[in-house]
């Protein structure tokens, strides 16, 4: 540029020849050309352009070196209307100008380009205070900002692909694993509470009451966790049982440039369905096992079972003692009701094809009759209600065992503190479907149950028996009932002096699912 400014024939412009320049303009031209930093100079009324090599790539092959001794209005007509008045305001107020990454689009290539500029204008000053000319000291920042838009644009995309991503995502920052970045799925599992910018222990206190806090300690010390259906107990609200969660998750340290560790990415997937489905599977697989088992013992006990009845009968008929005879008759109703429990585990495997018609009065009376040795060893008073009704149509050899296991289950729960058996049966209505049925009521005066028992009440293998308990019994009974279209429902209380539990079992006058006329 100093070869073509001394070059250059400017005695064709308002500036003259070189000879004739101030010395204030030699001064400044040379300090421009001098200087690596981008350097533009407008001189004069005119604003007579000067630039250096450094200015070079800014300007273009579209205005150089043809904006060389120019004037600025003609070299610069696409964005005179933005610069020309910032100009005007140097050349006559002597203001300085300056701005940061401004988009001033100018002409490269044969075409209009977005260019971003940092720039200063400064009035020149000559040694009687007048303004001769604008200096510009500049720099093209697009490259950069371009840069720092392909970022953010990257950054945005990358958030939205972990927005709709199917698993849970989390970033933690720093020591106290301050949560800065979480997706949807994330505030699904913690039930969308307000996390973002809180650490974790004061975000979810329930995690580090559950030891979670400490595994983040340690991972931030480097060390990778992975978890496999690892339980997280959610917490649900105030006086509110927690969400009982299974999550797969890995939690992976955050490692900069220089290898020191910034935080913790957390990424996983809520299992809790799976998990729930893996745990009916294998209750299910054990319901079967269970099944086959008691079926095959029941079937293998019934035989000596009418073996041991037949020679009870034969000693009744030859007994001459009283006493004797009343003993063997007590014998025989015990046998009777092993073999009707060992005939209704059966027929839990064997049941007839079809429904038939059976009298509700007489399910109830004979669930009554097999426990009538221990309600009178167990000091409990019976108080029984039948209303005439009409036939209910079901597998009766499954409703008997329902009934069974809800009388029993009460007998057990007055066991050695006596107390009061209530049995009903009237005709009702299901007011969700509209058909009518037969309502059993069965209830005792025991302990009771809490609510959190109630709950898991018809649960496999759930009991409250301890070791005497199989857990199945309700299980099967709710499953019975289910398929007659029916409903079992109870309501428990262990409040002192009012303690006891009372099932109602509703089933309709058909159980194929015709509506009852």
């Amino acid at each position: 540029m100093a070869e073509l400014v001394r070059s250059f024939d400017w005695a064709q412009t308002p500036v003259g020849p070189i000879e004739d320049w101030p010395e204030l303009l030699l001064n400044t031209v040379n300090t421009l050309l001098s200087s690596r930093q981008p350097m533009f100079l407008w001189w004069g009324t005119d604003l007579i352009q000067f630039y250096n090599d450094a200015y070079c790539p800014c300007i273009g092959a579209d205005k150089h070196p043809s904006a060389l001794g120019q004037r600025g209005s003609d070299c610069w007509s696409e964005i005179w209307d933005v610069i020309g008045p910032l100009i005007e305001n140097v050349m006559t107020n002597g203001e300085a100008y300056w701005s940061e990454d401004q988009l001033i689009p100018i002409y490269r290539d044969g075409k209009l380009v977005d260019v971003y500029w940092t720039f200063s204008y400064s009035p020149v000053w000559d040694v009687a205070g007048n303004v001769c000319g604008t200096l510009v000291v500049c720099s093209d920042t697009t490259g950069r900002i371009l840069a720092e838009k392909a970022v953010i644009t990257e950054r945005s995309r990358l958030l939205e692909v972990l927005r709709q991503a199917p698993a849970f995502f989390a970033l933690l920052q720093g020591p106290e694993h301050v949560i800065t970045i979480v997706n949807s799925l994330y505030l699904r599992l913690v039930n969308h509470r307000d996390v973002v910018g809180k650490p974790v222990r004061v975000a979810l206190p329930e995690a580090a009451e559950q030891g979670y806090v400490e595994i983040l300690d340690r991972v931030y010390q480097g060390e990778p966790y992975v978890g496999y259906a690892a339980r997280y107990d959610v917490y649900a609200g105030e006086g509110v049982p927690p969400d009982e969660r299974y999550l797969d998750f890995v939690y992976q340290p955050l490692r900069e440039s220089d290898d020191t560790i910034s935080g913790i990415i957390v990424l996983g997937v809520d299992v809790t369905d799976r998990k729930r489905a893996q745990d009916v599977l294998l209750q299910t697989e054990k319901l079967a096992a269970v099944g086959r088992l008691a079926s095959s013992i029941a079937h293998e006990i019934n035989n000596p079972l009418e073996s041991v009845t037949n020679l009870l009968y034969l000693a009744q008929q030859t007994a001459v003692d009283p006493l004797t005879r009343q003993y063997l008759t007590t014998a025989e109703m015990e046998l009777r009701r092993m073999s009707s429990i060992t005939s209704q585990t059966l027929r839990f495997h064997r049941q007839r094809t079809s429904p038939a018609p059976a009298q509700p009065g007489i399910l109830l009376e004979n669930a009554l009759s097999i426990y009538q040795g221990r309600l009178v060893n167990s000091r409990i008073e019976t108080s029984t209600r039948i209303r005439p009704s009409r036939p209910v149509v079901c597998f009766d050899g499954e409703i008997r065992q329902v009934l069974n296991n809800l009388v029993g289950n009460a007998i057990d729960a007055m066991a050695g503190s006596g107390g009061r058996l209530t049995l009903r049966s009237r005709e009702g209505t299901d007011w969700v479907s509209g058909a009518g049925g037969i309502v059993f009521t069965v209830a005792d005066t025991g302990s009771g149950m809490s609510p959190e028992t109630v709950k898991r009440i018809f649960e496999p293998f759930f009991t409250t028996k301890g070791l005497s308990g199989t857990g199945l019994g309700l299980w099967i009974s709710h499953d019975i009932v289910q398929r007659h279209h029916g409903k079992l429902k109870v309501k428990s209380t262990s409040k002192q002096g009012q303690s006891g539990t009372v099932f109602t079992l509703f089933l309709p006058f058909r159980s194929d699912g015709a509506k009852d006329t």
